[in-house]
């Protein structure tokens, strides 16, 4: 099946090499050309690299690491409380008794085995 439009122009077969050859070549520099210029506008999305003020700061002066901890240990027992709270009012437990019984429980075991004999293996 051939395709019935004609050109305007006549060309050969080393015209259409050299205008591929041409077009494979200028192609990809002409879109590099026109992403290389105002990349910030045509390429900027706005809110993707975090804010440096939210990145991690790793202290480096010993006030800064003593600082550092403080407030990691008070997060934790601001946390801590907060689910101490939580399971006294919605479930009701206790958690000093709590910790009392499995103190207790320690305890137990760990008299248990040191008043058991060690077993030892004697052949007769």
């Amino acid at each position: 099946m051939r395709l019935s439009f004609k050109l305007p122009f006549k060309y050969t077969r080393a015209q259409l090499e050299i205008f591929r050859f041409s077009f494979c070549l200028l192609a990809p520099i002409g879109v590099m050309y026109y992403i290389g210029t105002d990349t910030d506008k045509k390429l900027n999305v706005p809110g993707f690299w975090p804010d440096p003020e939210t990145l991690n700061k790793i202290p480096k002066e010993p006030y800064e690491i003593k600082a550092e901890l403080a407030r990691m240990k008070k997060e934790r027992l601001e946390k801590r409380l907060k689910l101490e709270k939580k399971l006294a009012e919605e479930y009701g437990i206790d958690i000093e008794k709590e910790k009392l019984n499995i103190q207790n429980e320690l305890d137990q075991q760990q008299q248990h085995q040191s008043s058991s004999p060690s077993s030892s293996i004697s052949h007769a």
